[in-house]
């Protein structure tokens, strides 16, 4: 009993690690994608002025 309590807080603990390397990935990507966005609009407006 004791030990199957032990592997399922175990295969939590993983699968919380998991999702949060999935979210931080996301966020690096999405960050990219911002800053990118960003530099687009500032060559615009400069290219315009």
């Amino acid at each position: 009993m004791a030990f199957r309590v032990l592997t399922m807080a175990v295969d939590l603990c993983r699968l919380t690690t998991r999702t949060m390397n999935v979210n931080a990935g996301h966020e690096r990507t999405s960050k990219a994608r911002i800053i990118h966005q960003i530099q687009l609009i500032r060559g615009i407006t400069i290219n315009e002025c």
